[in-house]
């Protein structure tokens, strides 16, 4: 890749034309394209390049898209996108809100899709930052591992109020309350759609869906016939994939697939050196068959071993009491996944789904291998004229065997948790084809809290064929962890009186409740013109028995050495109410282009009780942004060349002490031939580096990358 665009020269950038929009100004659109992308790569305000490596980065990005662009005007040709219309937009079928097909603009929720065209075009490399493009959600990165990803806040490593789902299987795990991103990935280019709902689903889908939920779905192995090859490679990350997809038999289909991602470890915003790399490699396969009376079939599974470094410290009762050291951690794990569907009707089906997941994650600080087993069943149908129903139920044995260091106990090393649900819904129809209440509920027993209920009540307005207004009241839950419940951690030890050791520990507890949430919301989409669409929504939420820590009664340990214990408990002394307002639209100037915009307010309260001594809990509200904005232009100047520039606003965080950032990313994917994609993505093209979330290691920065693909498909 460098010996192909180290030799480019800088392009002038006087005398360039603005960009245009209409159908037969392909070369000026490509023109001005080179103008509105190239600058940022040289220049940005008064800020210089400094040295000779990233001059040169500047220079490669700088003279590849603008050269490319330039290059290519003369050859634009009109030609149709493979891009969805406003209108097929809006008749996008989606499953995650009712747990049943329906159309996007008949969801009484806040839903946004990440299609496949988005993923494609987006230049993104992991599942983490196509996150991003979801309207209302806060994504930052912490280091080439770590992500902090919510929805209407509460934003932070462990985001314990966001539920995410691939393939109907969960990724959230109930050791620490959060989703492990370091191990979650998949072939990009195997995605059918992600399904983004902000606020509650735990009626459809259980504890922890309490401020949203994202549902990752995979294409079926006949859309995936043939064979794919990936490889990429940039400053920071190289990547490799490989796919094949074949028959079996008359009526099914099989893919198999295996890659590789390695990340380079991001800088510190001090200059000094930092170590969080990370490397990963999965692999596996998903089959699926028709067959006869309707009935479908899937079984796919998949592995995948990996480690990364991190920052920690080892904790002693002798000088020096705490060290900080870089420390690496060992990743493995896997799953087996079946499901059977049955189509009664042509209204009417059911649903049994079962699957296996384990995982190892080995290091200094924590350690362990939690192993699930999961089966779900749901039944979708009519009854009469105007009821439309979901039922089912489901049971979950989850258990882990954890490692103890005098860094962290878990007390006891084993457990085994049990999960039994049961969940209705009733969509009725009101008023045929105008008005239409959903009402329903989730019942589950869980052995932190026991018993739980979830409900939720949605009415849907059609008030035209163009104008969709909603609004609805829900409640969740959080449940607790095994960290909040069974975790023991020293935090750090230090000389005391009597030349005794104090260790300041924080200690779980198993009379821990859960969290809940009353939550409003309203919402209203709309399609002025064939080109134009727009989606509103608000929300007030209310937030009782949050997680606080609270000091206890010291205590002395014997032994040689003995030490003071000045523990600090968890407890449930916090409430909070959010509210907000999210906003995203999408427009289509011209067959060619479409801008997508979202902008998203966030206003956050958290009081902590009268009897509760946790100041911490009242700042976390500076943990996530109260303003973003986000902009998306795509354009195809002529049936071989692709187009897209992204800009991302993020306001500060005051409690970390970090200002707001701009971040501008851009893309060129170059369709060589019909079987063979070349592209180039730029990302966080405006500046050097900017920090998006804190760290233990220090403020590690997200610096301006470069990353070269090729996709040969056969």
């Amino acid at each position: 890749m460098s010996m192909i665009v180290t030799g480019w020269a800088m392009p002038t950038m006087s005398g360039i034309a603005r960009p245009t929009f209409g159908s037969g100004s392909s070369g000026l659109a490509l023109v001005g394209w080179a103008r509105f992308l190239c600058p940022p790569f040289f220049r940005v305000g008064t800020k210089t390049v400094p040295t000779l490596q990233n001059c040169t980065l500047d220079a490669l990005a700088g003279g590849v898209l603008c050269v490319a662009l330039l290059a290519s005007a003369g050859a634009a040709t009109a030609a149709d996108l493979t891009e969805l219309s406003i209108e097929e937009l809006l008749n996008i079928e989606v499953t995650s809100a009712g747990r049943k097909t329906q159309k996007l603009e008949d969801t009484a929720a806040a839903i946004h899709v990440i299609t496949a065209e988005d993923i494609r075009r987006s230049g993104m490399t992991s599942l983490p930052e196509l996150l991003r493009m979801a309207p209302g959600l806060q994504v930052a990165q912490i280091d080439a591992s770590t992500w902090a990803i919510g929805s209407r806040g509460f934003n932070g490593p462990r985001s314990s109020k966001l539920l995410v789902l691939l393939d109907g299987r969960t990724l959230y795990t109930p050791t620490n309350s959060g989703v492990d991103w370091d191990t979650q990935d998949t072939v990009l280019e195997d995605i059918e759609r992600i399904e983004v709902i902000r606020g509650p689903g735990g009626t459809m889908w259980g504890a922890n869906a309490v401020n949203g939920v994202i549902s990752i779905i995979t294409k079926s192995a006949a859309a995936t016939q043939g064979g794919l090859v990936n490889a990429g490679a940039g400053n920071y990350e190289r990547q490799g994939t490989v796919r094949y997809g074949g028959e079996i038999g008359e009526t099914g289909h099989f893919r198999i697939y295996a890659r590789n991602a390695s990340y380079d470890s991001l800088p510190l915003a001090s200059g000094a050196p930092a170590r969080n790399q990370r490397d990963l490699r999965r692999a596996g396969f998903r089959a699926d068959w028709a067959l006869a009376g309707g009935d479908t079939v899937t079984a796919q599974g998949d592995a995948y071993e990996g480690n990364f470094d991190y920052t920690g410290s080892t904790l002693s009762l002798a000088p020096p009491a705490n060290t900080p050291t870089v420390k690496t951690a060992n990743l493995k794990g896997g799953n087996l996944l079946a499901r059977w569907k049955r189509a009664l009707s042509a209204t009417s089906d059911w649903e049994l789904q079962f699957y296996y997941d384990t995982y190892e994650r080995r290091n200094a600080r924590q350690g362990g291998r939690r192993d699930t087993c999961d089966l779900d069943f749901q039944h979708h149908f009519p009854w009469g004229d105007a009821h439309n129903i979901v039922w089912g139920g489901g049971y979950r044995q989850t258990g882990d065997r954890m490692d103890s260091a005098f860094k962290e106990t878990f007390d006891p090393a084993q457990r085994t948790d049990h999960v039994v649900n049961a969940f209705v819904q009733d969509e009725i129809a009101l008023s045929e084809d105008k008005l239409y209440l959903t009402a329903g509920s989730k019942f589950e027993h869980n052995d932190y809290t026991g018993f739980e209920y979830q409900p939720n009540l949605r009415l849907r307005w059609k008030i035209d064929g163009r104008q969709t207004a909603w609004a609805a009241v829900s409640r969740a839950v959080h449940t607790p962890s095994r960290e909040d419940t069974d975790l023991v951690t020293n935090l750090n030890a230090s000389s005391g009186a009597g030349g005794i050791t104090s260790v300041r520990q924080v200690q779980g507890n198993p009379a821990m409740q859960s969290t809940k949430v009353l939550a409003h919301e309203a919402g209203y989409r709309i399609q002025p013109s064939e080109r134009v669409q727009v989606d509103a929504a608000i929300f007030y939420n209310e937030y009782h028995d949050l997680k606080t820590t609270e000091p206890g009664a010291s205590y002395l340990v014997a032994g040689t050495p003995g030490y003071r214990v000045l523990p600090q408990v968890f407890s449930n002394k916090a409430s909070a109410t959010t509210h907000g307002i999210e906003w995203s639209g999408n427009w289509r100037p011209g067959d060619k282009w479409r801008i997508k915009a979202a902008y998203t307010w966030l206003k956050m309260d958290i009081r902590r009780d009268a009897d509760s001594s946790d100041a911490s809990v009242e700042r976390d509200v500076g943990l996530s942004p109260q303003n973003q904005l986000q902009f998306q232009v795509f354009h195809s100047p002529a049936d071989n060349l692709d187009l897209s520039a992204a800009l991302y606003y993020v306001d500060s965080l005051p409690r970390q002490n970090l200002p707001a950032y701009t971040r501008f990313d851009a893309r060129a994917g170059w369709r060589a031939r019909r079987d063979l994609e070349l592209s180039l993505t730029g990302r966080n093209l405006f500046d050097l580096g900017h920090t998006e979330f804190g760290s233990l290691a220090g403020n590690i920065e997200v610096p301006r990358s470069i990353y070269g693909a090729a996709t040969w498909k056969f």
